[in-house]
């Protein structure tokens, strides 16, 4: 028989759920955002060389186009609560729209650490970049998963197909990005 303890546990690791204060509009929030980073990230990627990955210009550029995306999307939220109500922001309420263009910083943290493997040389910078678009990829591909533990449901096949798909049109919408940009 199992010990209060790992009951807990295990139903922290297998039975993980969302917070219950989280609201439905913060979990769509955070999704967007999520799906939002991985895509504008992917797109910054996808062009890159490994002469990019290994003189640094690839982490300038992985690392700017998360903070830059993170900050233009807090401030346009904060611009849409304005249209949305005559309320005054608060600092409770650019926190809170801090907090939920989170994911769109979270994204980097992966990509940016294999680019500065790569100039450091530790990596050679196509491993890093191929890398971290399978990562991105694969991010998405989860999404489903991310928006099945919001809701407290359980994962289906389904899920996990639509996550594929949805993966596949990201990509198409990053590649698109890249096209008509560069």
């Amino acid at each position: 028989m199992s010990s209060p303890d790992t009951r807990g546990l295990r139903e922290r690791i297998v039975h993980y759920r969302a917070s219950r204060t989280l609201t439905r509009e913060q979990a769509a929030a955070r999704v967007s955002a999520y799906v939002y980073g991985n895509i504008i990230l992917f797109a910054a990627i996808v062009p890159m060389t490994a002469k990019d990955a290994a003189h640094g210009h690839a982490l300038q550029v992985v690392s700017g186009v998360a903070v830059s995306t993170f900050l233009a999307h807090v401030f346009a939220e904060l611009i849409g609560h304005n249209a949305r109500t005559d309320e005054g922001l608060t600092r409770a309420m650019i926190r809170h729209e801090l907090r939920d263009a989170g994911p769109i910083a979270t994204t980097a943290v992966v990509p940016c650490l294999l680019m500065a493997a790569a100039w450091a040389h530790w990596l050679p910078g196509m491993a890093a970049i191929g890398t971290s678009d399978v990562y991105l990829l694969l991010r998405l591909a989860l999404i489903g998963l991310v928006v099945e533990r919001l809701r407290s449901d359980r994962a289906s096949m389904r899920t996990l197909l639509a996550g594929l798909a949805l993966a596949a049109v990201a990509a198409a919408i990053a590649l698109l990005k890249v096209a008509l940009g560069h």
